[in-house]
């Protein structure tokens, strides 16, 4: 935890917490009768200003809770060409709680010297190098006209928003207690989430997130629920109490009920990278192949008629007279796959034309899949930067998988082993899918990157403390406590038998 503010410290918090009372005063006296559901933001957003600049940790809990329970509202179409016209950008209220939470960590700074906003990280470098490619080409698109200045820039300031996630959890999570706090409540999110989904079930319809709209977007739950399920899988390798690992294990299945009826091909997929990073990493890899196989056998005679559907549609399109659609053979794929397969080879071609810097983010039409778009967004330079960013994290998880033991430490060893297996998961999800730059799956994976980075150092420290206290002389304790160790010593009552 943050060390505690001095006088000066208290005083400045009186006066921002007055001038806060202040500006809301003055903002509903010209709001209140003109537009109230107006003020009641401006007030509700002072308010979070001044609890965020009071305690971090409550903007952070409220940060975590809007990631997947917040509602969101688009801004115009996105410029460039094609289906990039059509494509809108998503503002959610978590942006702006976001920035809230920066401006009040930047008004701490303002008072408290000792405190900072950046600390060094193995991802500063990598994040700033995609990052600054990512202008570059966003900025040549500009001068082109191939991207509108403002949706272009809004997208670009997005990327910088998860990796700002990253960089404030990891400044500001400074004991075990803090992460697990965290976690316990990116988990209740996820139960919530969950929830949700699994209400919709009935419906007929696939499932998806809060607050998505009439259509809404199964594959970004399906991507988020894969990420979730393996951290919660982790966990339960690394739970040795029976009573915990049973709430784990109730959590799993309400968080793979959704998973399942999301319809996902992308999602479902993603499973199979995932398994194998539980089977490379995790010390039970043995009982987690018996689990996969019983899998294995159970699912496919307990699955809904969905998930058949779902797939025989994938191959079942023989007879469609269109051009739109890709063919294998004497089969034809659904339209669907067919769309993101054509866009692929579209988005080469226009490769070829600007290889090196690309056509700017959002310049290139909509691509849905990650790896295709940053190559046409940003070029060579861009891509190449982005896997570079990929590995980076690849390499933290595996620092801190070897730094924590899995028989001191089994259940934060087990976090870490989730993490990875969910990473690998998301990998292969982007094939299909804009995984890393969707908001939903983005957002909690930088927040959970941030604390896999800090566990070995917060468990190190942990550890201290513990061995310090254990070290101290039993006899400075009686004597701190009241007691004369000579009365101890020869059997007399005190403080100390007491």
């Amino acid at each position: 935890m943050l060390a505690s503010f001095g006088m000066g410290t208290r005083r400045s918090t009186v006066v921002l917490a007055v001038v806060g009372i202040v500006l809301t005063a003055v903002t509903l006296s010209f709001l209140v009768g003109r537009n109230e559901v107006l003020a009641i933001y401006v007030v509700a957003g002072l308010g979070l200003f001044i609890f965020a600049y009071l305690n971090t940790s409550f903007g952070l809990s409220v940060l975590i809770l809007s990631m997947l329970l917040s509602p969101e509202f688009s801004i115009g179409g996105a410029g460039g060409i094609g289906q990039m016209a059509q494509r809108n950008v998503v503002i959610r209220i978590d942006d702006v709680v976001l920035g809230l939470i920066t401006l009040s960590w930047m008004a701490r700074m303002a008072v408290n010297k000792d405190l900072g906003l950046f600390i060094r990280t193995p991802l500063n470098t990598p994040m700033y190098i995609y990052l600054g490619l990512s202008l570059i080409s966003t900025l040549v698109g500009i001068y082109l006209g191939t991207v509108r200045p403002l949706i272009g820039l809004l997208y670009i300031v997005k990327y910088f928003q998860y990796f700002l996630i990253f960089l404030m959890a990891a400044t500001h999570i400074q004991t075990l207690k803090q992460a697990d706090r965290f976690m316990r409540l990116i988990l209740f999110t996820a139960l919530a989430v969950s929830v949700y989904a699994i209400i919709q079930i009935p419906s007929g319809v696939r499932v998806s997130a809060p607050f998505e709209g009439v259509a809404g977007e199964a594959n970004t739950l399906g991507g988020y629920l894969v990420l979730i399920m393996c951290i919660v899988i982790g966990i339960l390798t690394g739970t040795r109490n029976p009573k915990r690992g049973l709430l784990y294990l109730v959590l799993l299945g309400l968080v793979v009920l959704p998973f399942i009826y999301t319809l996902s091909r992308s999602s479902w997929i993603a499973i199979i990278p995932a398994m194998f990073a539980f089977l490379y990493y995790s010390p039970l890899r043995r009982y987690i192949m018996i689990g996969i196989l019983a899998m294995a056998i159970v699912l496919p005679l307990v699955a809904p008629p969905e998930i058949y559907q779902r797939i025989n549609e994938t191959f079942s399109h023989r007879n469609l007279l269109r051009e739109d659609v890709v063919e294998l053979g004497d089969t034809a794929l659904d339209p669907s796959t067919s769309a993101r397969i054509l866009s692929w080879i579209s988005t080469l071609k226009q490769f070829t034309k600007r290889p090196v810097l690309g056509w700017g983010v959002t310049g290139a039409g909509f691509k849905d899949a990650q790896y295709f778009r940053v190559l046409v967004e940003t070029g060579v330079l861009g891509l190449i930067a982005f896997l570079y960013l990929l590995w980076s994290v690849q390499r933290l998880a595996k620092r801190s998988l070897n730094s924590i033991s899995p028989t001191k430490d089994p259940r934060y060893h087990g976090i870490v082993v989730g993490y990875i297996a969910g990473y690998w998961g998301l990998l292969v999800h982007a094939i299909g899918a804009n995984t890393f730059i969707i908001v939903r799956i983005m957002e909690p994976f930088w927040f959970l990157t941030a604390i896999v980075w800090l566990l070995p150092e917060l468990i190190r420290k942990e550890n201290a403390r513990r061995d310090t206290e254990v070290s101290i002389d039993p006899e400075v304790i009686s004597v701190l406590a009241g007691g004369d160790p000579e009365k101890r010593e020869l059997g007399e009552s005190g403080p100390w038998t007491e």
